[in-house]
């Protein structure tokens, strides 16, 4: 049964590359990356981690489909053109899977019991991804909102695509992320027979939580660390990969220290701390 169980996470990667490479979701090196990363996931005797992965990879590509066009006139390029996501490399993969690949590696040869209980290492894998999946939806769909978002360092109004711009549309999409994670979560683990009901929804509440505390730290952390240029027509000019900003403009917020995929590596990792410190220290755990 565990053998069948493994062929068929490794089939579903599988299938989720092929997905990436005929839409072009992912560059090659991205699928590479991504292929590494879904095996690693794969093989670990438990499906909950490649359900996770599959459940950010999913939504987060559905999401950026969702009003596309309006999406690509609200952003320009630096070539003047519209604006919108391209494929995602390698650095973004990564960006938004390395600590809980890490954890998942840590677990795979650290484990004791072959149900979860009381494990910080699998609390800090679900909080990753509850704040990965937050974010990308916040970015998503709160773009999208109508009215026009303000800036979460000094609410002030910015234009849309700022880095570190908030709507309420976004903190809701936010909440959204980090819920569905937390849900499949209860409904996927494992768990030992200690583990009640109420157990169960107290975890969703705090990965909920984890994944907006996440997305809000994304936003402070690119309202000051990451710099927003406007062109000439008040337009956000998108860096395509999520490299650093190195174009002449009209400085919105943030300065030129990190780029995007810094901030999403960082806001991920402090959140996964974060996560395993809360838990240790008020859960019992």
């Amino acid at each position: 049964m565990a053998y069948f169980a493994l062929v068929l996470r490794l089939l579903a990667v599988s299938a989720m590359m092929a997905r990436a490479s005929k839409r072009r979701s992912l560059t090659s090196n991205g699928i590479k990356a991504a292929a590494v990363t879904g095996f690693i996931h794969a093989i670990h005797p438990w499906s909950i981690f490649t359900i996770l992965l599959f459940t950010f990879f999913i939504t987060g590509t559905a999401f950026t489909k969702v009003k596309v066009e309006i999406k690509r006139k609200l952003t320009t390029t630096s070539n003047g053109e519209e604006g919108g996501e391209g494929p995602r490399n390698e650095i973004q993969v990564l960006a938004n899977s390395l600590p809980a690949t890490l954890l998942i590696v840590l677990h795979l040869f650290t484990r004791k019991l072959p149900c979860f209980h009381n494990d910080l290492l699998v609390i800090g894998i679900f909080a990753q991804y509850a704040a990965v999946t937050a974010d990308t939806w916040s970015s998503e769909l709160g773009i999208l909102s109508k009215t026009r978002p303000f800036l979460i360092t000094t609410l002030r109004q910015c234009p849309p695509g700022t880095n570190g711009g908030v709507s309420v549309t976004g903190l809701k999409a936010a909440a959204g992320g980090g819920f569905i994670i937390g849900l499949m979560a209860a409904l996927f683990t494992p768990f030992c027979q200690t583990w009640t009901m109420w157990a169960r929804t107290k975890l969703v509440l705090g990965i909920t939580l984890a994944g907006f505390v996440g997305s809000v730290l994304d936003s402070v952390l690119g309202a000051t660390l990451q710099e927003s240029v406007a062109n000439e027509k008040g337009k956000i000019i998108e860096v395509d990969g999520g490299h650093k900003m190195r174009l002449q403009g009209k400085t919105i917020s943030g300065r030129n220290v990190m780029s995007n995929n810094e901030v999403n590596l960082t806001m991920a990792s402090v959140t996964t701390m974060l996560a395993i410190g809360f838990a240790k220290f008020f859960c019992d755990f």
